[in-house]
């Protein structure tokens, strides 16, 4: 994205369409590792990411036996990071006293069913396929050996109950309610080998 540009929320975003937000829901917030906070890589909504050994998000999986976690919000989310410099001015109107770097996701163990923005578009992608994340923590289908590669979701079929009656779906990519391309999965959790 340029400089001085804002995206919308939900145009690189994570949603639940079923299982969550329950109080036995379960999720994880951690802050975001120091580096990516205050760095130029994106970290939006929707990555795949882990915890590092000092428990700090980043993205991928740090380890192949770290759990994977679904990011609910992202680093320029104004609850995550918010300096207060104007992107068109960049003068800064504010000192933000609340962000503190903190973010939220979804644990891969969870009963829910996740639709993500952040996936390798260049893909096909069927039901039922493994899906493994990037170093970018993007999803991918590509390059999956079952228990060499780690694995943290599972294809499911795309549906928008919210703006579409329900019928079958053709695949798991889909345009959800704010007019995005979605992958439809359910998050597991098969670890690769030790490393």
């Amino acid at each position: 994205m340029a400089t001085g540009q804002v995206s919308q929320m939900f145009e690189q975003a994570l949603d639940a369409p079923k299982g969550w937000f329950y109080l036995s829901a379960l999720d994880k917030s951690a802050p975001l590792e120091p580096a990516l906070l205050a760095g130029a890589t994106a970290v939006p909504a929707g990555r795949c990411a882990s915890l590092n050994s000092l428990g700090e998000f980043v993205l991928g999986l740090d380890v192949n036996q770290a759990m994977p976690i679904f990011l609910w919000n992202g680093k320029d989310h104004p609850d995550v990071s918010n300096s207060g410099v104007s992107p068109t001015t960049s003068i800064t109107h504010w000192v933000a006293i609340s962000p503190t770097g903190v973010m939220s996701g979804l644990v891969a163990t969870g009963g829910y069913e996740l639709q993500t923005t952040e996936f390798d578009t260049a893909q096909t992608y069927a039901p039922n396929d493994a899906l493994t994340p990037a170093a970018t923590g993007i999803l991918t289908n590509q390059a999956i050996t079952l228990y060499t590669t780690p694995v943290v979701g599972v294809c499911s079929w795309h549906n928008n109950e919210d703006n579409e009656p329900v019928t079958p779906a053709s695949s798991p990519v889909g345009t959800n309610a704010h007019g995005v391309t979605t992958l439809s999965f359910w998050p597991v959790y098969l670890p690769g080998p030790n490393a």
